[in-house]
This record gives structure tokens, sequence and C-alpha cells, in this order.
């Protein structure tokens, strides 16, 4: 099964701490929220009415990430950047970039993203940022 979900892609935050009087509370930052909100309605859209995925998952991911001026203004990159081959090689971390998608997907393609079991991920520069996911059953 194979998913395009045209979002830009967001690395996970790290969790936030406030002080409430004398407890410490997490929360998750706002535009976070707001984005995996609508990374699972797009992902909901595409995969309506097929069941949840059970056992282990293999998953191929390629993150495309629109890339800075230093990268899209030179015309040696403008052919790599419109087969987008230019691999991101700087932060975010790509681990960041899979925990949001995965925790999205949860509880519609999959029930829990540790189902994974094989994955092949990819992040890399393009004019068209998107998310592009391959996931089906393996074998047990």
């Amino acid at each position: 099964m194979k998913l395009v979900l045209n979002i830009e892609p967001k690395p996970q935050s790290r969790p936030r701490f406030a002080r409430r009087g004398s407890f410490t509370t997490t929360y998750e930052d706002k535009d976070m929220k707001a984005w995996r909100n609508q990374c699972r309605l797009l992902i909901a859209n595409q995969y309506m009415g097929q069941a949840t995925l059970e056992g282990p998952l293999r998953a191929n991911v390629r993150f495309y990430i629109q890339p800075p001026q230093y990268v899209s203004k030179p015309k040696k990159n403008q052919a790599a950047l419109k087969v987008e081959t230019i691999p991101v090689g700087k932060k975010p971390d790509i681990d960041n970039y899979e925990k949001a998608l995965y925790d999205s997907m949860s509880g519609i393609v999959f029930q829990d993203d540790g189902q994974i079991a094989l994955h092949t991920v990819g992040k890399f520069y393009s004019l068209n940022p998107r998310i592009e996911v391959f996931i089906e059953r393996m074998e047990e």
C-alpha cells in the first residue's frame, strides 16, 4: 500500500514542560499538534475503507524537503532538484521525521508503530515537498 502525503515533512518536537503550582506537566508544541492532525487527515482520506494492518510490517519512506536557498539557487543543482536526488545530510535527524509520521499513522494504518520490523528511510531535497510511504505486511 502506497501513500503520498502532500505536506511539508516536520520532525517530531521535544515535549514541553510547564509548572502548574507545585506540579510539572508535559505538553506538545501547538504547531506539532496541528501538523499531526493535518497529516492524520491526509492519511485517513487515502486509507479510507481499508483494514488496519496487523503483524510485522515493512516500511519504505521518503521525505522530500524544501531546499534552502543555498541549495536551490545554483544552476548546477537545478537538474538534481528536478529528479530529487540531492540527499539531506544535516539536522533535523531522520528518526524525528519518522517518529512524527509513524505517530500520525498509528490507529489508522496499523495499531502501533512497534509493528514496523524493517524500514528503509531517506530524506531528499525537492521543490515539491511531500512524504511518500510504502508499507506492507511481512511474512512471519
